[in-house]
């Protein structure tokens, strides 16, 4: 075989070659060879995989490659307590969801329900609140800055500091007050300095003494 008919020899196997993987994609898009047949659903906690398996729009024995996966996360990622999605296909029938959910630093209690706020002092949901949510009081609105300064406050003290607090009462811009369940009252001042009010939180509650001051975490004091 001559050179030139060598080069054509190969030429042609490659154009045969690449028509057949067309041809087999082609096929591949049209007729369901991978089939949707497994949800596997992962980082949620407070809504049912069952609400996110629908959210995504997408049903079982739908053809996997031809699957939207944009906007089954957008789906996924329009349900309340979903903060963010993303969809993902896996070879050779399985959606992949990872959720991140909103995380509920504070509620506002209402007459039709707990008002759950998220960490950007958004109302989301009518929930029951987790035990790290804290009950803001007072003269704040979801949305305004003074919820956003609540919710900054509330984050601040680790979750596990945050079950004996009854309430964040809202007395002004600059003016928050940490009720605790019993009784006693904390003096937060303004929304500054939190990491550093926060341990002085921490200190002054092991401490005796009914009210405190903490505006000045270098130097509370009792009222």
């Amino acid at each position: 075989m001559t050179v030139s008919k060598t080069k054509k020899f190969w030429a042609l196997i490659a154009a045969a070659a690449a028509a057949l993987v067309v041809a087999l994609g082609a096929a591949a898009w049209a007729f369901p060879f991978f089939k949707v047949s497994t949800f596997e659903i992962n980082g949620n906690v407070n809504v049912d995989s069952a609400q996110v398996q629908e959210a995504t729009g997408i049903a079982q024995g739908a053809n996997l490659l031809r699957t939207d996966a944009r906007g089954a996360a957008a789906g996924v990622a329009s349900l309340p307590w979903v903060s963010s999605a993303t969809v993902t296909r896996q070879f050779p029938d399985t959606i992949v969801v990872e959720v991140k959910e909103r995380d509920v630093v504070a509620f506002v209690d209402a007459t039709d329900g707990p008002h759950l706020i998220d960490e950007n002092g958004q109302e989301f949901f009518i929930d029951t609140p987790p035990e790290s949510a804290v009950e803001v009081v007072g003269d704040a609105e979801p949305g305004t800055p003074e919820m956003a300064s609540a919710v900054e406050i509330i984050a601040s003290i680790p979750p596990q500091q945050r079950a004996p607090i009854a309430a964040l009462a809202v007395e002004g811009p600059n003016s928050f007050i940490i009720r605790m369940e019993d009784g006693r009252t904390v003096n937060w001042g303004a929304n500054e300095d939190n990491a550093n009010k926060a341990l002085a939180l921490e200190t002054v509650l092991k401490m005796d003494g009914k009210d405190w001051d903490i505006t000045n975490p270098e130097l509370v004091s009792r009222r």
